[in-house]
This record gives C-alpha cells, sequence and structure tokens, in this order.
C-alpha cells in the first residue's frame, strides 16, 4: 500500500552514474550564507552586512524569502527587514496586515 518504495539496483546504478556526470554536487553542498543569532534571538550587525549583501541582489524582498533563504523565523526576518528599512538600505514599496515587500535602495 502507501508509502515511498525502495529504489531497484538498477535505478541507483543509474542515479550514480548521472551524479558522477555532474561532479558529484547536490543541492544540499552549495553554500548558503550563514546567519549569527545573538543570545537574544536577534540578528547581529555581522550578519546584517551578510543579509543586505544577499538581499541587494534580488529584485523583490519579503519576509518569507529572507526565512526561507536563510533559515531564519519570519519574525526575525521581519524585524532584520525593518531595521534595513530604518538604514536607508531597503524601501519599503507596500504593506498590508500580512506581508510586507521591500526592493533595495539603488546606490
Amino acid at each position: 500500500m502507501g508509502g515511498k518504495k525502495k529504489p531497484t539496483v538498477s535505478q541507483l546504478e543509474k542515479r550514480l552514474r548521472k551524479m558522477s556526470k555532474k561532479g558529484g554536487k547536490t543541492a544540499r553542498e552549495t553554500r548558503k550564507p550563514t546567519m549569527t543569532l545573538a543570545t537574544s534571538g536577534a540578528l547581529t550587525s555581522i550578519s546584517l552586512d551578510n543579509l543586505y549583501n544577499e538581499l541587494k541582489k534580488m529584485k523583490v524582498i519579503t519576509p518569507y524569502q529572507v526565512s526561507t533563504t536563510f533559515k531564519i523565523k519570519i519574525g526575525v526576518a521581519k524585524e532584520a527587514l525593518r531595521r534595513l528599512e530604518s538604514q536607508g538600505l531597503l524601501k519599503l514599496v507596500d504593506k498590508n496586515r500580512r506581508v510586507s515587500i521591500y526592493v533595495p535602495v539603488k546606490q
């Protein structure tokens, strides 16, 4: 009945051949920027700088995108975006009850 079945031997061999052609890199091996949280749970100033360097590459920024990209809580992402906006690095385009949409300021 339900559940994922075990792959056959030939399927495993095909997967190994395909990975060896690609160079063996998987999605997990790609390096993601790391965020360091203070003991209180807030982002540090170094993390905010790293965050901004990654965010300025994006066209549109939402708290959900930040939280999924950097693996932080949505509340922390919202606070970080508000801080970056107060510093003048991001511009608030639209805000409603649920979501805030930001864009990087052109420099």
